[in-house]
């Protein structure tokens, strides 16, 4: 990847489009560049100083003060953008999706157009938060929030534990049908709890129901390793635990009290992982 820190003053004494400077400092192509902003890789600092903040119109105008910066990846870009996912609840304050396994939850300084939050943003015409993570491999349910007041009550409701998160997993290794395991180990020094139940067993895989007490970082992952169970597919943890269909990890339901109804919400996948 090529990263272009560009003060405007060095390129030009005036106010130019965004696109004139990136051509002039980049040598790129101006069709390239706009297919580069419009997928997210263009960002600029007003003054130099403050808030950055993403710019997909090449023809903004910025002045000598300001800064942009591009992050030009060609691989990335040829990447293709998302063009379905379901949604399962909508309102006015927030959403719920189904992430599909292999799709990032959100995009990165390089781009955003193969994230499920640019596409819901495109879906809606107007910008969407996130609110909470799922790790690229792993397929389930994710809440947007549909404006910022949203995203606040959202993500404190997260913080505080008040959404119940249900996952399925398979692993490797066989455990007790009906049997329950609290996993209770910090990670990365911070405290973090799951709770697992063994739905059914054959062979050399277990089915588990698995609900986490914290968020940290590939929980569920690291949790079931360190009990000799690592979840079938997972790239990173576990050893003797490849499968060809990829992560066997869902995020399957979500339930939480509506901050603004103070209705029950409960939402679940459809999809089963099953033995």
């Amino acid at each position: 990847m090529k990263v272009f820190d560009l003060q405007v003053k060095k390129f030009s004494s005036n106010n130019i489009k965004i696109g004139e400077l990136l051509v002039l400092a980049t040598q790129l192509l101006e069709i390239d560049l706009k297919d580069a902003a419009e997928k997210g890789a263009v960002w600029i600092q007003k003054r130099s100083a403050g808030k950055i903040l993403r710019l997909r119109d090449i023809n903004v105008i910025v002045r000598p003060e300001d800064k942009v910066t591009l992050y030009y990846d060609k691989k990335i870009l040829s990447y293709p953008e998302i063009t379905h996912a379901e949604c399962l609840l909508t309102n006015k304050n927030y959403s719920i999706w189904i992430k599909e396994a292999g799709v990032l939850a959100q995009g990165s300084q390089a781009s955003d157009h193969t994230s499920i939050l640019r596409f819901i943003e495109r879906q809606k015409g107007h910008e969407v938060f996130l609110i909470h993570r799922l790790d690229r491999e792993t397929e389930g349910l994710m809440i947007v929030g549909h404006h910022s007041q949203a995203a606040a009550k959202l993500s404190d409701m997260f913080q505080k534990n008040l959404v119940k998160k249900t996952y399925e997993a398979v692993v490797k290794g066989q455990m007790k049908p009906g049997s329950t395991h609290l996993i209770d180990k910090k990670l990365d020094g911070k405290a973090a709890t799951t709770e697992v139940e063994v739905l059914d067993s054959q062979g050399n895989l277990s089915l588990l129901k698995v609900e986490i007490k914290t968020g940290r970082l590939h929980q569920i992952r690291r949790h079931l390793e360190s009990i000799g169970h690592p979840v079938m597919g997972d790239p990173k943890y576990g050893k003797g635990n490849k499968n060809r269909e990829g992560l066997k990890l869902l995020a399957k339901s979500l339930e939480f009290n509506d901050p603004w109804s103070q209705s029950l919400v409960s939402v679940s996948h459809h999809h089963s992982l099953g033995l």
